[in-house]
């Protein structure tokens, strides 16, 4: 059988959001040592904050893992569940091509009810679409995407 197959969010994602977070976190401080900051200022720069400080604190425990035909996701929010791949309902892999930053992809699998989303960025993520691609039912596979001119190649 296959080695197991791990998708994460990539190493330094955490170190980005938190990295993003403090350097917001600068802006009120400034205001406040000011003391030009009100108290409506502060609400506003904390709701700003939030995102970064979640996903920096959240993402990192994203996780598919293949083994052994078993699909075991663990996501952001929620409890950990599985499935396997005669499970899958349908597969949507969407592909748009960018020429500054290259192709932009992203595959999102469901099984029943739930779903799992894989983006290109994502450690193993290209791992994980051949194994889903050469073991499910193809009628389940739609694949959609714009493509550039002359480029036809990018989906």
């Amino acid at each position: 059988m296959e080695d197991s197959i791990i998708v994460t969010v990539p190493k330094g994602f955490a170190q980005l959001m938190l990295g993003g977070a403090a350097l917001l976190c600068l802006v009120p401080v400034g205001f406040a040592l000011a003391g030009e900051l009100p108290p409506v200022g502060a609400v506003i720069f904390a709701l700003l904050i939030a995102p970064f400080v979640i996903a920096g604190v959240l993402w990192p425990r994203f996780r598919v893992v293949v083994q052994q035909g078993m699909v075991t996701v663990r996501p952001c929010f929620g409890r950990t569940w599985q499935f396997e791949v005669a499970d899958i309902t349908r597969v949507m892999r969407r592909v748009n091509p960018n020429s500054k930053t290259g192709a932009l992809a992203k595959m999102t699998v469901w099984a029943g009810r739930r779903r799992v989303s894989v983006e290109a960025l994502m450690r193993e993520s290209e791992a994980f679409w051949t194994y889903i691609e050469r073991n499910a039912d193809t009628s389940r596979i739609i694949t959609k995407g714009r493509s550039r001119t002359g480029d036809q190649d990018a989906l």
